[in-house]
């Protein structure tokens, strides 16, 4: 896979291989990596923000709310990060077959300008989601830590993405 086929999976499918992949890649390996995100946080204002691994699979890696909107307001600035954020789908050719992975946010695409979003989920958390959206009543960011599972966290994140 190509770099950027590596983050369009780690953000539209949320796919964990493809995060760790990009991170094992990175200038120095993984620790090099997991260096330079604890390295962003604390430059974003972000005390509380602790990367273990890149996958965001360990409980071990933690954040709070707060710090999250530093996080996606700093996001926004990566070409990269927006244009996989607004992708319904991604299409991946491997020789003569197609690979079609969906967003793991469902609502990407039906409705509002998407900016940042990202989903995410282990049992310790819960259903997670991120994003940074234009809604009829502006600009929200919005934030969901520990919904139920996978399905609770896009309606509670469209509830809240409607609060004036």
């Amino acid at each position: 896979y190509t770099r950027k086929e590596l983050i369009d999976l780690a953000i539209v499918k949320s796919d964990n291989i493809a995060a760790k992949t990009l991170c094992d890649r990175y200038p120095g390996g993984s620790t090099q990596c997991i260096r330079a995100m604890n390295v962003k946080a604390a430059m974003l204002g972000m005390p509380n923000t602790r990367f273990f691994e890149a996958t965001g699979l360990s409980v071990f890696n933690v954040s709070t709310a707060e710090e999250l909107i530093k996080l996606v307001i700093a996001a926004k600035n990566y070409p990269e990060i927006v244009k996989a954020s607004r992708t319904r789908q991604v299409k991946i050719q491997i020789k003569k077959k197609w690979l079609v992975f969906n967003n793991t946010n469902p609502i990407i695409g039906k409705r509002h300008e998407f900016i940042v979003s990202k989903t995410g989920y282990i049992r310790a958390s819960g259903g997670c989601i991120v994003m940074m959206l234009d809604t009829d009543i502006g600009r929200r960011i919005v934030i969901v830590l520990g919904s139920k599972d996978t399905h609770t966290r896009i309606p509670e994140a469209e509830f809240i993405s409607t609060i004036d």
